[in-house]
């Protein structure tokens, strides 16, 4: 299965999209006979729907082991956080930048999102509180993304720190609507 899924990371970098993926494809990159992939999975969405799942799973039990209560474990939190995504470059990269999947983006950067606004002790007034989360989080989201595509050009903790000034920046221009 390893082998199928390495292939299939290899397969979406090059192609983007998974309905350009054949299963011959898969099996000749795999070194695999057809019979295999067919005893594990009816196509390859399958596959990247089981590869995607175990990535969401993984990461989301790393977060859940650095779950953090102040701001100085937050730091921690979100640098930890980047260093799990430098380290399994080849699926965050395939998944949230080469392949053309929108929905998994979404997903991947929901689930992580809020297991971080779960573990900051940030309480908003009122109906605000999701427009700030959906700020924040897309704002996040799209500096990550970058800094992926950009080859990890900066340190973790670089990147950390200017993720937590703009969104601290963010937020204090907002004193009304904290509670």
């Amino acid at each position: 299965k390893m082998m199928l899924k390495n292939a299939l990371l290899d397969l979406l970098r090059e192609k983007g999209m998974i309905t350009k993926i054949s299963v011959r494809e898969l099996c000749e990159r795999a070194d695999l006979n057809r019979s295999t992939f067919y005893a594990h999975y009816s196509e390859p969405k399958q596959l990247l729907a089981e590869v995607e799942d175990e990535l969401l799973e993984a990461t989301g039990e790393h977060l859940r082991r650095i779950g953090t209560e102040n701001d100085v474990g937050a730091h921690k939190y979100l640098l930890s956080f980047l260093q799990y995504i430098k380290k399994n470059d080849k699926p965050f990269r395939t998944l949230l930048i080469d392949s053309a999947d929108p929905a998994f983006r979404a997903r991947f950067m929901q689930q992580a999102g809020m297991h971080f606004i779960q573990n900051s002790d940030l309480a908003f007034a009122g109906h605000s509180e999701q427009y700030i989360d959906a700020y924040l989080l897309n704002g996040s989201t799209g500096v990550i993304l970058q800094w992926i595509r950009s080859g990890y050009e900066a340190e973790e903790r670089a990147i950390c720190s200017l993720l937590f000034s703009l969104n601290r920046n963010a937020l204090e221009n907002l004193p009304e609507l904290i509670q």
